[in-house]
Formats: C-alpha cells, structure tokens, sequence
C-alpha cells in the first residue's frame, strides 16, 4: 500500500468515526437510558431488516470489481457472513459452528421472546426501507469505486463503534447472555478485520482523486442513510423524532 493510499484511508477513517452516524443520539441513548424489552424488540426487528439483505450488496458489487482476486479478498467476509468461520468468539467462549450471521441474529430476536413469525411479517420504518433501497441502489448502478465505499469503509470503519453502543443497551436491560448476543458482540472483532480486507482492494484504487473522491463518496452516502435509519429508530424506540 503506498503512502498516498495509506494516507487516504486513514483519513477517511477519521471521517466516519466522527461522522454523525456513528455518534448518533439513538446510540447514545440507546446505551445510557433504561430501556424496556419492547423498545429492544423494536429496534431488534427493524435493524434484522438491514443483516438479513447486506450480503447482496456484496453479491451485487463483486461482479463489477475489476480486480481478477476480488474475489478471493471477498471469500473471508462471505465465510464470516455465512458461518463457514469457527472458532473466534472469544466472549462466548466456545467456537461458533456454522452460523450464519443472519441465524445468529434470529436467536437474539428469540431470546427476547420473540416468535418466528413475527421477525418475518414485520412491517420496516420508511428509514428502514430507504437504507435498503438506497445500498442495493449504490451497489448495482454506481461506479464500483463507489460500492466499495460504501460497503467497505461505510460499514467495516463504522459498525465496530456502533455496535458498542448497541451492547451496552442490551446489556444494561436485560439478562441475555454472551451466546445470546454474540451476533453483535462478534461483529466489534470481525468488522476490524473486514475492514483490513477492504483496505487491501481500496488502496489499490485509491491512487488518483477520482479514485478517493469515488469511493469517499460512497462511504459518505452510506453514512447518509444510516443517519436516517438511526433517526427513524429514535421516533420508534423513544417516540420522538
């Protein structure tokens, strides 16, 4: 990685820790305040509308990479999406066999009392529904500079700090345990290490202006509809927005 790539991703690094997104007042609020276990459930099946669809976005934006060993720098975050990973949670303890992260989301709806059914008739917020709409969108018919963006540095840079504030709320209100939350819990660990992967394939298109401007312009539009989907949570969990 050369310098001026280095320099760029660091920078943008910056950016999005200090981004309003990620230091949003649902986080904060979310950490700090008593929370009931309906204000849980409610952002729990809301944000399961975002985990269940983000491996299409990557399936989306594969093909459009030109790099011929795109592919093979996606494979780990697949196999950690899908479950084919084992052994690396450390706060469970134990190895997570073959979980998908979309499983393992389901059993921390379940553990809050939550039945099948109702995770798959939710209705999502219209911020909800915009997220979605919008990252199928900057991944099917943006640059791909711009895709890589927004699903590398504009999630892997974000969500270890987000999904912190989002612990410490489950945490402090109710009595789950390690396993039961270790989708988030597992998420602060592997997103630092996606984000090296993602790191390895910006920096090679990183090298010109165009480059960066490309690709800080997807991680910026993430960041848009994050901030929206976090505004609609506030409105649902606290009532207010």
């Amino acid at each position: 990685m050369t310098t001026q790539a280095s320099a760029f991703i660091a920078g943008l690094e910056r950016e999005i820790l200090a981004h309003g997104g990620v230091r949003h007042p649902f986080l904060q609020r979310f950490a700090s305040e008593p929370l009931t276990l309906a204000q849980i459930r409610t952002f729990g099946l809301q944000h399961y509308q975002l985990v269940r669809v983000f491996t299409t976005y990557m399936t989306n934006l594969l093909p459009k990479i030109p790099d011929q060993d795109a592919a093979a720098l996606f494979r780990h975050v697949f196999d950690d999406e899908f479950g084919a990973v084992s052994g690396r949670d450390a706060a469970v303890g134990q190895a997570t066999i073959f979980r998908s992260h979309v499983h393992l989301y389901r059993d921390f709806l379940a553990a809050t009392g939550l039945r099948d059914e109702e995770w798959g008739r939710v209705r999502p917020l219209p911020e909800t529904d915009a997220y979605i709409r919008g990252h199928l969108a900057l991944t099917r018919g943006e640059d791909f500079r711009i895709g890589l963006g927004a699903v590398g540095p504009g999630h892997e840079f974000s969500i270890p700090t987000m999904f912190q504030s989002l612990v410490a709320g489950i945490r402090n209100n109710t009595d789950l345990t390690a396993e039961q939350i270790c989708y988030f819990t597992l998420h602060i660990q592997e997103d630092v290490e996606h984000a090296d992967i993602f790191n390895a394939l910006i920096a090679r298109h990183a090298e010109t202006e165009e480059g960066q401007a490309l690709i800080r312009e997807g991680a910026m539009r993430s960041l848009k509809w994050r901030t929206l989907f976090w505004d609609g949570l506030v409105r649902a969990v606290f009532g207010q927005g």
